[in-house]
């Protein structure tokens, strides 16, 4: 409990063998990125084949994913923060992040559903929840939308999150 509200701090739920995993696999990016770069710009890009033009910058994202991928793992996190008035949710990445923020009186159905097939295979992969959506067993729905959020909990924890989180929030959110 913080002067804002009830804050829950949810550290990544790291994988030892998908850092070390990413870590080999970024030494062999980085060798063909390099072979590769050097080729188009020793040609220079007017003299560069499409096919490698488009290839280093495709291989370019790749590693760029990755590298946020490994530092996810690294230094993430996520902080739920809700009051009557709020509920933030702030996904962290050595203290710098995303934030967004939910009116509590628009929230309803707070509840914990199973992470899907598609959400178990982000989670495994440890990719920052800021890089799309989200795959986390709290769910609720705002307007139109259903939300997902804090994909390092499991269904257990996020089961005594709700419960807490029924007592900061109106009541509306909490009914089905």
């Amino acid at each position: 409990m913080t002067a804002d509200g009830l804050q829950a701090l949810i550290p990544v739920k790291r994988s030892f063998f998908a850092m070390l995993f990413m870590t080999v696999w970024l030494c062999g990016w980085a060798y063909g990125w390099h072979d590769v770069a050097g080729k188009v710009f020793r040609a220079g890009l007017a003299e560069t084949p499409v096919f490698l033009a488009v290839w280093l910058t495709a291989w370019t994202c790749g590693g760029l994913f990755a590298v946020l991928s490994l530092l996810w793992q690294f230094g993430g996190r996520e902080l739920l923060t809700a009051n009557a008035a709020s509920l933030t949710y702030r996904a962290e990445l050595f203290g710098i992040g995303l934030t967004r923020v939910y009116a509590a009186d628009q929230i309803r159905a707070l509840r914990v559903a199973p992470i899907t097939a598609e959400g178990a295979a982000f989670n495994r992969a440890g990719m920052p929840p800021f890089l799309g959506k989200a795959f986390g067993p709290l769910v609720f729905d705002y307007g139109a939308k259903t939300i997902r959020l804090l994909q390092g909990t499991d269904e257990a924890e996020a089961k005594a999150l709700v419960k807490h989180l029924a007592e900061r929030l109106p009541r509306a959110a909490t009914a089905d």
